[in-house]
C-alpha cells in the first residue's frame, strides 16, 4: 500500500502500544500523536459497513479513546467549544453549561476544525468536566495543563497505588493487542480483495468507492506486504 498522507499515521495496534506507554509514564503526551490516534480510532469505530467493524470490541477500544481524550485536554493547552445536543452553534461562554452535548478541543496553535478532537460530555472524566465548567462560567474558552494538575496527581496515585488498576490496564492492553493482530491480517486480505476488484472495475464511481475503502483500511491497519 502507498501512504495517502506524508504525515506519519499510527495504526490501531500502534495506538494500543502508545496508550500503554503513556499510562506507564514511558512516553510524554504529544498533541499531534494523541489527536492522530483519536481520529484513527474514530474511523475504525464508525465504519459500520466494514465486516471488521463487527469484530472490534467497541467498549474496549472506546475506553482507550476516552482515556486518550482525557490525556489530551489535561496535558495540552488549548481552546474549547461546547455544543449542546441538537444545536449546531456552540454555547456562549458564561451561559448555562449543557446537561448533554459535545466538547470540542483545539490544541494550542491549531485553528482548523479537522485538527480538533471531540468527545461526548458524558464520556469525559467528571473532574475534567468540572474544570471546563469553571472556565466556561468565568467567560473563558481556553485551558492550560496547570489547571488540571490535581486531576493528574489523583490519576497517577490511583495508577500507582492499586495493583487492581495495573492489572486492569494490562488485561485491557492484552485484549487489544490480540484483537489488533488478528484483525490486521483480515484487513490486509480485505485490502487485496478490494485492490483486485478496483483493478478490474470499469465503473469510475464504483472504483472510487473501492479505493476509498482501501484508503480507510490503510489508515487503520497499516500497509500490506507486496
Amino acid at each position: 500500500m502507498a501512504s495517502p498522507d506524508r504525515r506519519r499515521k499510527l495504526t490501531i495496534d500502534e495506538i494500543n502500544e502508545y496508550w500503554r506507554r503513556l499510562k506507564e509514564g514511558v512516553d510524554s503526551p504529544s498533541a499531534h500523536k494523541i489527536c492522530n490516534a483519536i481520529r484513527i480510532l474514530d474511523l475504525a469505530l464508525a465504519d459500520s459497513e466494514s465486516q471488521l467493524n463487527h469484530r472490534l470490541s467497541k467498549p474496549v477500544w472506546s475506553r482507550i479513546r476516552d482515556d486518550l481524550f482525557d490525556m489530551l485536554v489535561s496535558t495540552v493547552a488549548g481552546h474549547f467549544l461546547v455544543y449542546p445536543d441538537y444545536d449546531d452553534a456552540p454555547a456562549e461562554p458564561g451561559s448555562t453549561w449543557p446537561n448533554s452535548g459535545t466538547l470540542e478541543f483545539y490544541p494550542e496553535h491549531v485553528k482548523r476544525r479537522d485538527d480538533s478532537c471531540q468527545a461526548d460530555l458524558t464520556r469525559v472524566h467528571p473532574a475534567i468536566i468540572l474544570r471546563f465548567r469553571w472556565c466556561f462560567a468565568d467567560g473563558r474558552q481556553s485551558t492550560t495543563p496547570q489547571e488540571f494538575e490535581s486531576y493528574r496527581e489523583c490519576a497517577d496515585r490511583g495508577e500507582q497505588e492499586t495493583e487492581e488498576a495495573q492489572s486492569f490496564l494490562d488485561e485491557l492492553y492484552q485484549i487489544c493487542a490480540g484483537e489488533a493482530s488478528k484483525l490486521k491480517k483480515i484487513a490486509h486480505r480485505k485490502w487485496w480483495q478490494l485492490h483486485y476488484e478496483a483493478s478490474n472495475c470499469a465503473d469510475r464511481t464504483h472504483k472510487t468507492q473501492l479505493r476509498k475503502q482501501m484508503l480507510n483500511l490503510e489508515l487503520i491497519w497499516g500497509r500490506t506486504s507486496s
